[in-house]
């Protein structure tokens, strides 16, 4: 990292921890000291409290010495800093007032958020720079030497950042032309990650540009044999489709192995001869599979589709389609006297728009010449060029599979059909989609529990999957995605500002994006992710310790802005740990008519059987679960007793005493939790 002169204070975390006061190093001291100033640095502008810095720093288990630990530490790093007030307490927690730009990360955060909007204004060498700006920043190992599971997760975060960073250098850096040295410098990276199949993409393209065609068709091949080993998976949809596209030969995909509904769809694209026809669809919905296998046994068909590179290489769809670009029209006159001809052009979205201008142009032979173009692209809002091409031809839109497709879906790939409802739920967590529908039934054959909360958490194919068909996302969307993912089935924007403390403008700027992209949805006034299983797989990229501690952070955050008890309740029920903060006793008691039974009951339970709570309080929230357990309370002294069973346990939800106990008095009748609810709240 670049130090200022002067006497602004600069920190790198983007290699080993350091800080600078002009350019005098600070001396920050030992590991763990670094360690909590790493997290204050990581969180520049927020209010740490002291919990979460000894979680961060020694993990579940902290020695009985961490919080006094970190009091020393705190007013050492004082000391180093040279001000109070760049260190200060507030709400027993503590905050490092240091302008973000003066922090590595936040600062390549920055570059990467410019990069992004250059992308979107077409300006490819502004974006370079943005991005070659950012990878500057980093300075060997992140956060080198620092102990903690926070650290340990970061690390994880920002080399994934990094390789975002490097795929989006390599991609610009091919529409800029220059693929000969991109070749040269990915080839190392590839070995290095050799499971990111964008820079395995991008190597090989820059390979085949170079004139490299053989080495291509082999680094194709040394990616597929590496991924299938040390995975156990096939590449992705996009890997396999440059293979494909590589060898012009093929006239379009293969026809799929299994293929179920889309009668009426299969119908209309099989008995159209001539005109043009438009096939709708998200990513993963089957519109390639479609046209494979409607158009099986036509003879004469030529096959393009387009990616992201495309859009900025002239008349790339009309060259890979036909050949050449100069006559156009003449060739395919001179194919349609050989016969009827097909012209199929996927992911339209991807487009140049001189290819488009050139479908125009053949679109009217269509009227003379036995002659179909085929379009596919997905429902996202279309430039002006595309929408009219989408106009003038006939739509056809692939939703998701209905239940008797689905259910042939599982018997073609599991030789029987699981029950209703376990189908029902792979249904609709997989919005229909039969990418997604396939990949949670092979989940299932191999016996996982697809149901279960954390089902997604290492599922490589899955994420793979869901990382291909949002590749066009910006980063600053895919965080935003990454943090909605922890607020449960809907969020709003301004859930996220609160627990982030991303300024609401850069937030709806990233919830807009989502939005046109098909990721998100409008929920009332709140937004949901379309598809569950997109939203399980955002939240699996999350690590579980990281993922603990922002559930307590939003559950604090939105307790304080005032949010729903049952939206509350459902952070603190992520993050089972969170109810040892001193907060939350005093938070559901407060709140326990504004949950539901149940949850009040779980929550209360819980709370019940932690060590050391104060005598007042184990009274108090004793007292709250004899009201919600007993048709009428007694005016009896009661104490806590230790339940034999937890929550959602027979024992628990239908015996008054597994978690009371009236002394001198017991009760031979009780009503059920829902049922007293009821009553007491009518």
């Amino acid at each position: 990292m670049t130090v200022n002169e002067g006497d602004s204070r600069t920190v790198r975390l983007l290699g080993t921890v350091a800080a600078w006061h002009g350019c005098t190093e600070l001396a920050l001291g030992p590991a763990q000291r670094r360690a909590v100033f790493a997290v204050l640095a990581l969180r520049a502008g927020q209010v740490v409290s002291r919990e979460e810095l000894v979680e961060a720093v020694w993990g579940e288990n902290p020695p009985p010495s961490a919080a006094g630990s970190v009091y020393t530490y705190i007013s050492a790093l004082r000391r180093a800093l040279g001000s109070a007030d760049l260190l200060s307490t507030a709400r027993a927690g503590y905050c490092l007032n240091l302008p973000k730009p003066q922090i590595d990360v936040h600062l390549a955060e920055r570059h990467l958020d410019e990069a992004s909007t250059h992308r979107l204004n077409r300006d490819d060498q502004a974006e370079s720079n943005a991005l070659s700006a950012a990878l500057a920043l980093w300075q060997g190992e992140v956060l080198s030497g620092i102990p903690g599971p926070y650290a340990e997760t970061q690390r994880a975060r920002l080399e994934e950042m990094r390789i975002y960073a490097l795929e989006r250098h390599a991609e610009v850096t091919l529409r800029l032309g220059g693929h000969r040295e991109l070749a040269g410098e990915l080839a190392p990276l590839v070995r290095q990650h050799p499971l990111h199949e964008g820079l395995h993409r991008m190597h090989i393209t820059a390979l085949y540009r170079s004139g490299r065609q053989a080495e291509a068709a082999e680094a194709f091949s040394n990616a597929r044999e590496t991924i299938i080993e040390q995975s156990g998976l096939e590449p992705g949809a996009e890997l396999l489709a440059l293979s494909q596209r590589m060898h012009t030969a093929a006239p379009g995909p293969q026809r799929p192995s299994i293929f179920v509904g889309r009668q009426a769809e299969f119908d209309r694209v099989r008995q159209a001869n001539q005109g043009a026809l438009w096939i709708e669809g998200e990513a993963g919905s089957g519109k390639s599979a479609l046209l494979a296998e409607a158009l099986a046994g036509k003879a004469n068909v030529r096959w393009t589709a387009g990616d992201e590179l495309c859009r900025r290489r002239p008349l790339s769809l009309i060259a890979d389609c036909l050949g050449e670009t100069q006559h156009p029209e003449r060739t395919v006159t001179a194919l349609c006297a050989q016969g009827p001809l097909v012209l199929v052009f996927e992911d339209l979205q991807w487009a140049d728009e001189e290819s488009l201008l050139v479908w125009q142009r053949l679109h009217r032979l269509t009227r003379h010449l036995p002659l179909l173009l085929i379009g596919s692209a997905r429902p996202q809002p279309h430039r002006g060029e595309l929408a009219m091409l989408r106009g003038n031809a006939e739509v056809i839109t692939l939703s998701g599979l209905d239940e008797t497709a689905a259910a042939d879906l599982a018997e073609e790939l599991l030789g029987r059909r699981p029950a209703d409802a376990t189908l029902a739920f792979m249904r609709t967590h997989s919005g229909g989609s039969p990418a997604y529908l396939s990949v949670l039934l092979e989940d299932y054959a191999r016996g996982h529990d697809i149901t279960a909360p954390g089902a997604m958490d290492g599922r490589a194919k899955p994420a793979a999957l869901v990382e291909d068909h949002l590749a066009s996302l910006s980063l600053s969307a895919k965080r935003m995605l990454n943090s909605a993912a922890l607020f449960g089935d809907t969020f709003g924007v301004t859930d996220l500002t609160h627990a982030t403390g991303i300024e609401l403008p850069l937030l709806v700027e990233s919830a807009e994006e989502a939005l046109d992209a098909g990721v998100l949805e409008e929920a009332g006034e709140l937004l949901r992710f379309r598809v569950p299983l997109v939203r399980a797989v955002f939240y699996a990229a999350t690590p579980p310790a990281m993922r603990a501690m922002l559930h307590q952070q939003i559950a604090a955050t939105m307790a304080t802005a005032g949010a729903r008890p049952e939206r509350v309740a459902e952070q603190l029920f992520a993050a089972p740990e969170s109810l040892t903060r001193e907060w939350v006793p005093e938070w559901v008691l407060a709140n326990v008519d504004g949950l539901s039974a149940d949850h009040a009951v779980e929550l209360l339970h819980r709370i019940s059987q932690q060590w050391g709570l104060p005598e007042d309080v184990r009274l108090a929230v004793t007292a709250a679960l004899a009201r919600l357990l007993l048709p009428e309370p007694p005016c009896l002294p009661v104490r806590a007793a230790r339940a034999p069973a937890g929550p959602g346990s027979r024992g628990f939800a239908n015996a008054t005493f597994a978690t009371l106990s009236v002394v001198n008095a017991p009760f031979a009748t009780f009503a059920p939790v829902s049922n007293h609810r009821r009553e007491r709240t009518s």
